[in-house]
């Protein structure tokens, strides 16, 4: 009786060490996933001296997590999801030396191309209406991103990992719009209404933005896991993101800094340089599983 005892309880302690240890060890498994949610100060950083950068939105973000184990300590983040950005930049007025920024839109709020050489009865129609004297920009965008980072993370100290991440987002643009303030609206070429700082909403810049809808940026961050039990743990950290890649066209095919008018009645347009990068502080929140 006395060696059932013992036997059994030997096995027992076998078969619940070897539990723990599992379980354990499943925390740490090869393969993780899980969600994510991203409230996130955001903003766009003008590396051209026709434009400044105008203080930050607020941003929203979220998205799916996948996770691969790489080592002991590193993994592979990646996943994918969707970021809802803005941003302000105040746009250069300066009459003394003739610059001033301009586009115009057709029937449909569209903008419209502008070339050289073009007649001033295509420009000044009763289809077409120009924002002049454009100060301010607050740009709208959404995007399509996928992590790529590795996580380097430390041992687990009372139920909690700590972590850090470097690598890069890559994400595609889905939509970008604008909100301008304005103080010149033309609808024909003898009528010029002044106004004190009306607003053009929801302008769709699709046409104006970057050929490719590509964006590619610095991701680095730092943030830690509570294990909840099992595999369940929940997930914050905060990080930062720098874009590589400018926002908008180099040289803008449908806003102007200055045009002039040939003894033809031809026009001959300055088009604007642009070269926009967007910044975040994403502060993540979610569950891995």
């Amino acid at each position: 009786m006395k060696k059932l005892v013992i036997t059994s309880f030997l096995l027992s302690s076998m078969i619940f060490g070897g539990w723990a240890q599992d379980n354990t060890n499943s925390f740490d498994k090869k393969f993780r996933f899980g969600i994510r949610v991203a409230p996130q100060p955001t903003w766009i950083k003008s590396k051209d001296k026709n434009a400044t950068g105008a203080g930050m939105g607020l941003g929203f973000g979220f998205g799916l997590i996948t996770e691969f184990k790489l080592s002991d300590i590193v993994r592979l983040y990646t996943g994918i999801g969707g970021d809802f950005e803005n941003g302000t930049i105040n746009y250069k007025y300066d009459l003394a030396n003739q610059f001033s920024v301009t586009y115009f839109t057709d029937k449909d709020g569209e903008l419209v191309e502008l070339k050289n050489g073009m007649d001033t009865s295509e420009i000044f129609s009763q289809n077409i209406t120009g924002y002049g004297a454009v100060t301010k920009r607050k740009i709208k965008t959404t995007h399509v991103t996928i992590p790529l980072t590795l996580k380097m993370l430390t041992q687990e100290y009372g139920g909690f990992r700590y972590f850090a991440q470097f690598g890069a987002d890559i994400a595609i643009r889905t939509k970008i719009k604008a909100d301008d303030e304005y103080s010149a609206l033309f609808r024909n070429r003898n009528s010029s209404l002044l106004t004190s700082s009306s607003t053009n909403s929801d302008l769709d810049l699709k046409k104006d933005a970057s050929l490719l809808p590509i964006r590619i940026g610095l991701n680095v961050g730092l943030g830690t896991e509570y294990r909840i039990a099992g595999t369940t743990s929940l997930m914050f950290s905060i990080n930062y993101f720098s874009s590589f890649t400018n926002l908008m066209r180099s040289t803008s095919k449908y806003t102007i800094t200055n045009a002039s008018i040939d003894s033809n009645g031809k026009f001959n347009f300055t088009f604007l340089k642009q070269n926009l990068v967007q910044n975040a502080i994403r502060i993540n929140v979610g569950i891995l599983f």
